[in-house]
């Protein structure tokens, strides 16, 4: 006997590309007496297959139990809802958080521009100021440099009429 429908449908078969019609072929040729020795390896899986479709169909009282079973669960336990009053703080706070963000950035950015390689030149420069002879003990340097410099002024001329 020639058997290549079947071996063709065992092939779409583990391909899955059977439709429903083609695996009952299958399901029920399996289920039959004589089977080919080559295609017995395979008789197994059809014929449980077919045992567990028959052997898992569900009751009628199934739908029953779960809801009584639930009804039962929600008498124990009412539900409870919590409602939260969201106040208008609360809704600008993410922009309380990004205007932080930005003023942390602006900061670090006003500290990044300052030099950093003359600080010791400006430090030189101030002790130098400080140490001079001419300038008093809590005199102003700005004011011994501004009398300097009216003192080097030079006096205009009388003009005739």
């Amino acid at each position: 006997m020639d058997y290549t429908y079947i071996e063709q449908l065992l092939e779409k078969y583990f391909e899955c590309e059977t439709s429903l019609g083609e695996e009952q072929v299958l399901r029920a040729f399996f289920a039959q007496e004589d089977v080919p020795v080559r295609l017995l390896p395979y008789r197994r899986l059809f014929v449980e297959a077919a045992q567990n479709v028959a052997g898992e169909t569900l009751g009628s009282a199934f739908d029953e139990k779960i809801l009584s079973l639930i009804s039962e669960q929600e008498a124990m336990q009412p539900l409870r809802v919590k409602a939260r009053v969201v106040t208008m703080q609360r809704r600008l706070r993410p922009l309380y958080k990004a205007a932080a963000c930005v003023a942390v950035v602006l900061a670090l950015g006003q500290a990044a521009q300052m030099p950093y390689s003359g600080g010791a030149a400006e430090q030189e420069n101030i002790a130098g100021v400080i140490k001079n002879p001419d300038i008093k003990q809590g005199q102003n340097a700005v004011a011994k440099t501004d009398s300097a410099a009216t003192a080097d002024k030079v006096t205009p001329l009388p003009v005739a009429n």
